[in-house]
């Protein structure tokens, strides 16, 4: 019984950690192309600009949703490792901080 309850507390933190990732992700893409709409908006960040000039900035924000999510899932399952938990970080940390940003955006917009 706790092998099946400790199971699902890694899969619920797994299932959270990537739901976050996707939605800082995308929410903070979003939110930018509709900021920037707006006049006396602009972005700050010179890699993302630099990624909106050449076109790349959207496969790029795929990309790392598809290793964010990808990379976590494919060792925690290959190695079986109870310590490997810890690359669930990668997820939520990046989804923290683009989910904030989406928020500074979200609140420029308003």
């Amino acid at each position: 019984m706790e092998a099946i309850l400790e199971a699902g507390r890694r899969l619920g933190l797994e299932v959270f950690a990537y739901i976050l990732l996707v939605v800082g992700t995308l929410g903070d893409h979003l939110s930018t192309v509709i900021a920037l709409t707006r006049p006396y908006i602009y972005e700050a960040n010179p890699f993302t600009v630099q990624l909106m000039a050449s076109g790349f900035w959207l496969p790029f924000d795929i990309i790392i949703i598809a290793v964010g999510i990808a990379l976590p899932y494919l060792l925690m399952r290959w190695a079986r490792k109870p310590h490997l938990r810890a690359l669930l970080a990668y997820p939520i940390a990046h989804g923290a901080i683009r989910l904030g940003a989406c928020i500074w955006n979200v609140s420029l917009i308003l």
